[in-house]
């Protein structure tokens, strides 16, 4: 496994620590700031995420407050989500997916479609650190959660986000298990009640979404920048694709 900070492989990529550093700095960041002031709210609907460190039981909670509440509130539930995987936590990578004791893709799926680029940004940290093991590689893209996660990581490249590099990144972890390229390469959705479409005639296809990035990037885009950033991993993706 290996930083894409660092060196320039195709192995799988650990996400980079969010602004505010790895879970374990002692500074504490805006949305640190949020979980702590809503845990001396007074309880409403439900418990407020607690200020101490996130707990895997814990996982349940966060879920509900991802899905249920908007803005910072559901930012910061996400943002412990990640914490709860990033390099300090590998242990828990495996059981958050396959365990069957949670859903944490669906909720984080639907993240990908927020506006608000803190929990958007949250979301595709979190995904990219559960796509490295190769259990989870199989459950996020051949389980029932693998069309909301594709689509969702796709939106995101479609649109042009800041984030399009991580969805590249994320994808291609889950390029490396030889089972989920056909399911990758036939990722074509359709409006609910359409005919099926053939993902070369569907601009909204993997394949096509993939091409329209490489089109539209700079000719000589700026080291280090998203958009280079995004053109080196969707690269690395179609490689691993074209198996």
């Amino acid at each position: 496994m290996v930083s894409f900070r660092k060196k320039k492989s195709s192995k799988n990529v650990e996400a980079p620590p969010t602004k505010g550093g790895e879970s374990t700095s002692s500074s504490t960041t805006p949305l640190e700031k949020a979980a702590a002031d809503d845990a001396r709210e007074p309880e409403t609907t439900k418990a407020p995420i607690p200020s101490r460190p996130p707990q895997m039981e814990d996982i349940p909670d966060l879920l509900e407050t991802m899905t249920t509440e908007k803005g910072e509130k559901s930012a910061a539930a996400t943002k412990r989500i990640y914490e709860l995987c990033d390099v300090g936590h590998k242990q828990n990578r495996v059981p958050m997916v396959c365990s069957g004791k949670y859903d944490v893709l669906t909720p984080l799926a639907q993240c990908l479609t927020q506006e608000s680029g803190d929990g958007r940004h949250l979301a595709c940290l979190a995904l990219n650190n559960l796509s490295i093991p190769t259990e989870n590689k199989r459950v996020m893209a051949l389980g029932p959660s693998s069309s909301a996660v594709i689509g969702g990581l796709c939106k995101v490249i479609a649109e042009d986000k800041q984030e399009s590099y991580l969805c590249c990144i994320c994808l291609m972890n889950l390029s490396f298990l030889e089972a989920s390229i056909t399911t990758m390469l036939q990722h074509s959705p359709v409006p609910d009640g359409s005919d099926p479409m053939p993902p070369l005639h569907n601009s909204e296809s993997l394949i096509r979404i993939l091409e329209k990035l490489l089109k539209n990037a700079p000719a000589v885009p700026k080291s280090g920048s998203g958009k280079s950033e995004g053109v080196r991993w969707a690269c690395g993706l179609i490689k691993n694709l074209a198996k």
